[in-house]
């Protein structure tokens, strides 16, 4: 993977310091740029100082800074959005049947969205779809304008199965928060998981949460485009849980 320019591309020394204790918060200071050697790749990246620690923000949340869908687009939006889009299976071929949405996919591990970034870049009439690098929750609340989004796609996340590492599922109170204040009317949010109870959670979460109507249960692969994980699941003979929500802006 070639070298992407700035602090928070570099690897971490073993001696390198860290953040001290005691301060008013701990909320880390992330910038937005273009990877500059691959055109279909953001950064959304904690940064480094000179001795490799985190730089924080000025506050906890930082000051809201709403991104350009022109910058990366080229087009004001609405955009649709894939969480955790993984390789880039869904995201390019849903791209290639719908040439007029723009459409982000965002996945956090950096080798995986340079993979999903580079199987854009290989297909040129996909310029309307883009792969950014980082956490999901904080590009949402600290870069996405209200009433932006067209509709959500999330398939197949980490289920964090067990007890104490359900905190860490992508799907909580505060991404469906973020979701109603993203959304504009008529908004969709495609789910699917192969792992039963994660399913059930969604369901429940999902279906308590003001603002969310369940549309499809036992919905079919969005546009019959399956994932790399579920071609895997089917095979294996899983289960699988898809449906579709609709989400209502907030007021």
């Amino acid at each position: 993977m070639p070298g992407g320019g700035g602090r928070n591309r570099r690897s971490r020394p073993g001696g390198a310091t860290s953040l001290p204790e005691g301060l008013d918060h701990y909320e880390l200071l992330r910038e937005l740029r273009p990877d500059p050697d691959l055109p279909t790749l953001w950064h959304h990246a904690v940064v480094q100082d000179d001795n490799y620690v985190p730089r924080l923000a000025v506050s906890s949340p930082p000051p809201f800074d709403p991104i350009r869908f022109e910058d990366l687009f080229g087009t004001p939006g609405p955009i649709e959005i894939e969480i955790g889009c993984g390789k880039g299976r869904f995201l390019s071929e849903y791209a290639a049947l719908h040439p007029e949405r723009p459409l982000l996919g965002i996945e956090w591990t950096r080798p995986i969205a340079w993979v999903a970034a580079q199987k854009l870049a290989k297909r040129p009439t996909l310029e309307h779809a883009k792969v950014l690098w980082g956490d999901a929750p904080y590009f949402l609340r600290d870069r996405m304008p209200s009433r932006s989004v067209a509709a959500f796609h999330i398939y197949f996340p980490d289920p964090w199965p067990k007890e104490k590492a359900k905190k860490r599922r992508v799907l909580q109170t505060s991404l469906l928060e973020q979701m109603r204040r993203l959304a504009v009317p008529g908004c969709r949010f495609h789910w699917g998981t192969d792992y039963a109870e994660y399913a059930q959670y969604a369901m429940e979460l999902v279906g308590a949460t003001d603002g969310f109507r369940l549309l499809v249960d036992k919905a079919e692969p969005t546009d019959g485009i399956t994932t790399s994980f579920e071609r895997k699941y089917l095979l294996e003979g899983r289960p699988i849980y898809r449906t579709v929500w609709e989400v209502e802006p907030l007021p």
